[in-house]
Parts: structure tokens; sequence; C-alpha cells
């Protein structure tokens, strides 16, 4: 496939985990989480949103947020982290919110260099009226600390681990290095598409993660289509975050 076609920390509260799980085919369960995950995992299989558990959650601050590590990015301005990318990019597939957007918007100071993370997710009945097809972004965003390594590297290690009806490659054009994963899977049913991008530049690392799920009979999904909405919401929050 070519290029076209690819840790949230605990904060100052105990960490806020919002997922969607599905089960696909033969019994496979796939989650999705935010804030609050430091592992940034992700099953090899595809997800999207049975019965997404999205509770919205803010963090409020009251005075300014200082600076993390030096780069060309930041935080600051950033009250609620869905703000950085577009969920119409996925209604065509399912518009009815499964549940609220969740967010989680964990500043800066001196023992974290901040993050940020969103999901929105969609469930909309079927042709037949009966089954579902659902869809989903998912934003995670990781400052770099002085000296440490960028949370990138552990997501593209993590992602990018083989399995069967998976793919990946490189992203160029997106920040210094970025990579793309993709993994596919049927069951009798449904097909099931999911496409990860990772971004990594400057003192930032970026991932958008976007699963589908649709009942076999309905309109087919491309996964070259997924790769421009997951690659444009990558470039749009890196911009959004860029400091001005």
């Amino acid at each position: 496939m070519t290029d076209a076609a690819g840790r949230g920390k605990t904060g100052l509260v105990v960490a806020v985990v919002a997922g969607m799980v599905v089960a696909l085919g033969a019994g496979v369960v796939i989650g999705i989480s935010i804030a609050g995950d430091d592992s940034g995992t992700r099953s090899a299989a595809v997800a999207a949103p049975s019965s997404a558990l999205a509770t919205q959650s803010t963090t409020a601050t009251t005075s300014a947020r200082p600076e993390p590590a030096p780069g060309s990015y930041a935080m600051n301005g950033i009250s609620d982290a869905c703000d950085l990318v577009d969920p119409a990019a996925v209604q065509k597939w399912s518009s009815t919110p499964d549940k609220p957007p969740a967010h989680y918007e964990n500043p800066p100071s001196t023992y974290d260099p901040g993050s940020l993370s969103c999901q929105f997710s969609y469930k909309s009945p079927s042709s037949d009226g009966v089954h579902w097809n659902q869809a989903a972004i998912d934003l995670k965003v990781e400052f770099t600390a002085a000296g440490a390594a960028p949370a990138y590297d552990g997501w593209k290690r993590k992602d990018t681990t083989s399995s069967a009806g998976a793919d990946s490659g490189d992203v160029t054009g997106i920040g210094t290095q970025g990579y793309w994963h993709t993994v596919v899977s049927d069951s009798s049913y449904t097909t099931g598409m999911d496409y990860v991008v990772g971004v990594q530049d400057s003192n930032v690392s970026l991932r958008v993660r976007i699963p589908v799920l649709r009942q076999h009979g309905e309109p087919p999904i491309r996964l070259e289509e997924l790769a421009t909405i997951a690659r444009n919401q990558a470039a749009q929050a890196l911009d959004r975050l860029q400091k001005k």
C-alpha cells in the first residue's frame, strides 16, 4: 500500500477512561481508551464502538498554564481537546452520537509536559433497520519532556505489530516523522476497518485513530478514504497546536 493509504498520562486526578468495545467475528473484543491509559496499546484486530462508554470530562483551570518543554507546540488556549478534530469527517457512515464527546486536558506541570485526548462515537441503524453501523474518531496528544523519548516511539512500536489483516507504512508531509497502520476484519455479518495515523514533530506526538464497523450489504468503505481523513485530522490538530 502507499503512503496515502496510517500514553495518555494520569493527571492530577484519577485517570478518566472512556472506552468503546465491540465484539467482532468469533468473540474478538476490542476497546478504545482515552485519558489515563499509559500503555497506549490497542488490539491488532479492528475496533468500532458498539456502545461507547464515553463520559464527558473537562479539566478546568483558573491559573495560567506553565509552558511545556521547549518546542514548536503548546496546549495553551486549548480548553477542549475535541476542538482539535472535526467529527463530521466520520458522520457520513454513522451520524447519531452514541455518547457525548469525551475529552481530557492534562495541563503541563513541573512533573508532566501535558497531554490531551478526545473521542467522538457514533452509531446508526443499518439499512435493514435491525443492525448497526458504527464509527468513531479518537485523538491522543502527548507533549515531550526535555530529554525524554516521544510517545510516538511507543505508539509506533505497538501499533505496527504484524497480525492478520494488518498493514502499515510511513507517513510523510506531516511533522518530522509519521506512520500509518490499518487492520481489516470480516465476520459473517460485518466488516470492520481500523485506520491509525501517528505523527511526531518537535515537542509533540499525535495519534488519530478511526475505527468503522459496517454491516454487510451497506455501501463499502475504501481504506484510501479512511487514510485521507486520518491524515487530514492529524495535520489539522498539529496546526492548531502550533505556537502562534
